[in-house]
């Protein structure tokens, strides 16, 4: 990406980023710019130049387009988005990193796109690499974030429980975690896989069972189902 690039050029492109990188945090212009195929296609390539200055900043504007609510045509359309937010978790930058487990915070919050983001190839494992790996606390806390509210869809049992080391990972942060956000996101992930097993084991029978005329559960943790986001627009 940068090898034909002379100083003019590479001085012009920060340029660009820096105007994008501005538009973009502008809540109408970021649903424009998440239906530009063109313009989508260029940033997740961008993302990949891992070597490139521009690198962090393609994933910075794919973060900022997360935060508009209507965007979770970004889960599917183009299929490339979710991809390159993956391989940008493994980036050698902790800037690029933390952005792309933000956006997947942001697109896991809303219930149409968990399923889609549960089967993306890898993006299970990476979040748990980070949950276990990474140093800093807002990268930990994306990661266990994200990881909760893909839990709170009940398709997503059977994905989260069948990749090697999600449920455990879970588990060490719940019973060790140093910060108590952390904790309680992970013991929130937790209690609703159980809800969806328990749910499935008893045909059906959920936490509100008493309002349906039928005895309450006691002694349960009840999951909030409540999906966390990051620096969402209203």
């Amino acid at each position: 990406y940068d090898e034909t690039a002379d100083e003019m050029l590479q001085a012009t492109r920060q340029n660009m980023f820096a105007m994008i990188g501005h538009l973009v945090k502008e809540k109408d212009n970021a649903y424009h710019f998440a239906r530009d195929l063109e313009f989508l296609t260029t940033m997740v390539d961008i993302s990949r130049c891992q070597e490139s200055p521009s690198h962090t900043l393609a994933v910075k504007i794919l973060a900022h387009l997360t935060r508009h609510r209507l965007n979770k045509v970004l889960a599917f359309k183009p299929k490339t988005v979710i991809p390159a937010l993956v391989d940008a978790t493994q980036s050698n930058n902790d800037d690029t990193r933390l952005l792309a487990c933000y956006a997947l915070q942001n697109l896991s919050q809303e219930k149409s796109c968990r399923q889609e983001l549960a089967i993306a190839d890898h993006l299970i494992e990476v979040l748990c690499d980070r949950c276990r790996n990474a140093v800093h606390l807002e990268e930990r806390l994306a990661a266990i974030s994200t990881l909760k509210n893909l839990c709170d869809e009940p398709a997503n049992l059977i994905p989260m429980t069948n990749t090697s080391g999600c449920v455990s990972t879970l588990m060490n942060i719940a019973d060790s975690a140093a910060d108590s956000t952390e904790q309680y996101r992970a013991c929130d992930a937790l209690a609703t896989l159980s809800h969806w097993l328990r749910k499935i084991a008893t045909s059906g029978y959920s936490l509100d069972a008493s309002e349906k005329g039928r005895p309450p559960m006691k002694g349960l943790f009840v999951p909030t189902l409540r999906e966390v986001s990051w620096n969402q627009w209203n």
